[in-house]
Parts: structure tokens; C-alpha cells; sequence
């Protein structure tokens, strides 16, 4: 039995709170108690996968507006 596989990531918008959790994650900035659960999410997935590396060493050109992200 073959099963067909979709093969294309996963697509879906962030909403206001989540992109301002990854912006806040991808530059180093502090976690903000009023966003969602899923915006905390979002920033703890980031700031683990990052790790200690410090926000320094991602400059503004290397990153991708959250816009972007669609």
C-alpha cells in the first residue's frame, strides 16, 4: 500500500503577536507576558533552536522580514 505523501511545507500566516515574538526572538529582545500562547510558543521555538548564539551575531540584513514570511 503506497501512500500519497504532500511533500511542500507546511504554509500558514503568523498572527500579530507571533511575528512580534519572532522578531523578538531573532533579535535578542525579552518575551512579552501579553502575547498569546502560541506567540510564546513561537518565541521559545526560536530562542532554543538560536541557543546561546548572541543576538549580535545576527545583523538586520541577515534576516527576513516576518512579512516575508507567507
Amino acid at each position: 500500500m503506497f501512500i500519497n505523501m504532500h511533500t511542500e511545507p507546511a504554509r500558514w500566516k503568523l498572527t500579530h503577536d507571533e511575528k512580534k515574538a519572532a522578531e523578538a526572538a531573532f533579535t535578542g529582545g525579552p518575551s512579552n507576558p501579553e502575547w498569546s500562547e502560541s506567540a510564546r510558543k513561537v518565541y521559545d521555538g526560536i530562542a532554543t533552536v538560536i541557543g546561546k548564539a548572541s543576538p549580535a551575531l545576527l545583523s538586520e540584513h541577515e534576516l527576513e522580514p516576518v512579512e516575508g514570511l507567507a
